[in-house]
């Protein structure tokens, strides 16, 4: 297992959009900036987290254009593949790479993956699309779309896959897929994906994450996953005690949420203008809100080094001139 996207942390992050539902590009291209400074392995767009079921074709490979003129080859650039079918699936992943994704993340088709899919199911989907793109894959298990054993087996026999999102949000199938990531005879990553459990999936095996709550504390985040590579528990917990609480509210009942939750945190934090989603997401509840206002309060979220970038992008006041005046 030595590719790099196949370990460390990978955020998927929101899309900022105008209050009339436009996406807004110049704040996205700072935003990701941004996102890139907190030194993730990758970046990973058009996932559920930026909205991707609620934008067009065209909006995703332009999306895909201008992150990565953003970027300036300072990041590596992931693409999410969510369509309903085989054939879309290859066409839409020519034509992401095309358009400057160096990876893709490949989501579960549905509804054909919802009703139990069999390994050969699994294998035969990402398959076609390995055979037309050469740029690394990882395949994504979802909440609502559990793999059955043996799938990260035979995916790993994909020379491009490698490796594995899990976001089941369930410890046991965590563990299952960590088990199996190791024993596989190819060795892929296994990447957590639930929000809720990020520290606590590091240290039972996860090589890191591939994770919508790294849209804010990017650099916090990889630090955390530093330290618990290091075997160091306990500065990797001091950072999550902090960051949990809100990732559990973030990630909460109604899942369907976290999108303005997280844009709501982001503009807390002085990141974006707004927490705008595209209809039919709907606004921010009003417990949600406050239950975000208390934890910034209670676990001082404001402080820059939970930031994306940390405290790169803080500004430092400008000394007067009497300091700036030589000793006498």
């Amino acid at each position: 297992m030595s590719h790099p996207l196949s370990s460390g942390i990978i955020p998927a992050p929101v899309l900022p959009f105008r209050e009339n539902g436009a996406i807004d590009w110049d704040m996205l291209d700072r935003y990701i900036v941004q996102v890139a400074a907190g030194r993730p392995r990758g970046i990973a767009m058009n996932m559920a987290l930026s909205e991707v079921s609620s934008l067009e074709i065209s909006e995703q490979l332009d999306v895909i254009r201008r992150v990565k003129a953003a970027l300036k080859g300072n990041c590596t650039l992931l693409s999410g593949v969510n369509v309903t079918h085989t054939a879309a699936a290859v066409e839409h992943a020519k034509r992401l790479v095309d358009a400057g994704a160096e990876g893709l993340v490949i989501f579960p088709p549905v509804p054909a993956f919802l009703s139990a899919p069999t390994v050969q199911m699994i294998v035969d989907y990402h398959s076609a699309v390995a055979e037309v793109v050469d740029v690394p894959m990882l395949a994504f298990q979802t909440n609502f779309c559990n793999y059955p054993r043996g799938t990260i087996t035979a995916l790993s026999q994909i020379k491009n896959i490698v490796a594995i999102k899990d976001a089941s949000f369930n410890v046991d199938l965590t563990l299952d897929n960590i088990k199996e990531a190791h024993a596989a005879k190819r060795r892929i990553g296994s990447l957590t994906g639930s929000d809720t459990f990020i520290l606590e999936a590091m240290l039972m095996g996860c090589d890191g994450a591939l994770i919508g709550f790294a849209a804010t504390a990017t650099d916090a985040l990889v630090c955390m996953h530093k330290y618990a590579t290091e075997g160091k528990a306990t500065e990797a917990y001091a950072i999550w005690h902090r960051l949990g609480p809100l990732a559990r509210i973030c990630w909460r009942h109604p899942i369907r949420d976290y999108r303005v939750r997280t844009k709501y945190t982001l503009m807390k934090q002085g990141v974006l203008k707004n927490y705008v989603v595209r209809a039919p997401f709907p606004t921010i509840l009003n417990v949600d809100r406050e239950d975000i206002d208390k934890a910034f309060v209670e676990f001082n979220l404001n402080d820059p080094i939970f930031l994306p970038a940390g405290e790169k992008f803080v500004e430092k006041p400008k000394a007067s001139a009497k300091e700036l005046a030589p000793a006498k």
